[in-house]
């Protein structure tokens, strides 16, 4: 068995008390992503990292990678990072913060949905976006453009782009109508063009005055329902529920942001059309905070989509030789805790707090013993956490002795 293999798991028995809730779901009711902001900041993350070009520059901006699709994803991206991280936080003289098992699970629920909220736009690109697209041939903004549609002034006070698209999939059929007859290509939105466009309305929309429009983030309880009554369950699925007609909504495919979501919709408005005039299905109609609340359902409805295998866990503290340190009921190594016995692993979120906490010591570990730093998948992470955890319950379900 490889030494490597033993760090995985060493942090076992130096974690402390065990938080022995679930993760916090990322949105409503709990708002993880709010008390994960939260830890973002006082933790000092931003000095490293930025978030949508905001914040530091040694990391990568995790507003704009693949940093993972999964509670265990992005836990095991985080502990295959570490001794990189490590290393450029010893360069730049930044203390390594400690995270309670609650603090990490916000953390995460706060990286998990960075892309859910839209960047900023770039009004001149989309001035050129406005022309190209052919929008200021029906639509006047800032008292210019065509009045073939309505004009778009009184989109100066919405605060959210999404708002924009909401309208632009309401009216989509009309418009579709209106642009055929009048010989313009329908446009299709790629990348952040639809952000753009939405910033140069707003940049030089005339302010009408009246109440600003609100969108806030969503609820996943409320878009799952709407999901059901405007009836996109007929030909879509969220993890293999639903209809078969369109693709899987649940798939990690759709992990972008709200208003990219919305040119999605809008970019497949014709086909979607068409598939539901066959089943005799009215287009249904959404508000903003309606998409709002329908995004954040399929986001949170893959957040725990990696169940763990106990049988699986159990082998892999095996082939990643994990027992040459630890034990199993006094069967394995002795230098660190036996798990059979550990009060201390209880949680998805207090594993991987304690392979945060105490990565400095495995890292210099790692160099005496002269190995390479193991890595671990999002499955694997969710499989050995399962195997631990059941080790936890299976102890405290043993009668004790008289």
């Amino acid at each position: 068995m490889s030494a490597a293999g033993g760090l995985l798991v060493l942090f076992a028995a130096m974690v402390g008390s065990a938080w022995a809730q679930s993760p916090t779901p990322p949105f409503a009711p709990e708002w993880g992503t709010l008390a994960g902001f939260d830890v973002f900041a006082k933790k000092g993350c931003g000095k490293c990292h930025a978030l949508r070009g905001f914040g530091g520059g040694i990391g990568p901006d995790l507003g704009r990678i693949e940093t993972g699709k999964s509670f265990f994803e992005l836990g095991a991206t985080m502990w295959n990072h570490l001794p990189r991280m490590g290393e450029r936080m010893r360069e730049a003289r930044i203390e390594r913060p400690t995270l309670t098992a609650r603090e990490l699970s916000d953390l995460i629920a706060f990286l998990f949905t960075a892309q859910y909220y839209d960047e900023l736009g770039d009004p001149k690109v989309g001035e050129k976006l406005y022309a190209e697209k052919g929008c200021v041939r029906c639509h006047e903004v800032g008292g210019t453009g065509g009045s073939v549609g309505p004009g778009l002034d009184s989109l100066k006070r919405a605060n959210s782009p999404v708002l924009v698209t909401a309208a632009m999939w309401n009216h989509g059929p009309q418009m579709a109508e209106a642009m055929k007859a009048q010989g313009i290509p329908r446009p299709a939105f790629a990348g952040k063009e639809m952000i753009d466009l939405v910033a140069y309305i707003v940049a030089v929309s005339k302010d009408a005055g009246g109440e600003t429009a609100q969108v806030i983030p969503g609820t996943p309880a409320r878009g799952e329902k709407l999901f059901g009554e405007k009836r996109c369950i007929v030909c879509h699925a969220v993890g293999g529920k639903g209809g078969k007609v369109g693709p899987d909504l649940g798939r990690r495919g759709h992990h972008v942001s709200l208003t990219r979501f919305a040119a999605l919709m809008w970019n497949h408005g014709p086909t979607m059309w068409a598939r539901m005039k066959e089943r005799g299905i009215d287009v249904p109609r959404l508000t903003g905070q309606e998409m709002a609340d329908i995004l954040a359902y399929l986001y949170t409805s893959h957040y725990f989509d990696q169940p763990g295998s106990v049988q699986r866990g159990q082998q892999l503290l095996s082939n990643k030789g994990c027992l040459t340190c630890h034990s199993i009921r006094g069967k394995g190594g002795k230098v660190a805790a036996d798990f059979a016995a550990s009060n201390v692993v209880g949680s998805p979120a207090s594993i991987v707090a304690g392979m945060w906490n105490h990565s400095a010591f495995m890292e210099a570990q790692a160099l005496k013993q002269g190995v390479a730093w193991p890595t671990l998948s999002g499955q694997e992470l969710a499989d050995v956490s399962a195997y631990l955890n059941s080790l936890v319950r299976a102890g405290r379900a043993q009668p004790k002795s008289r």
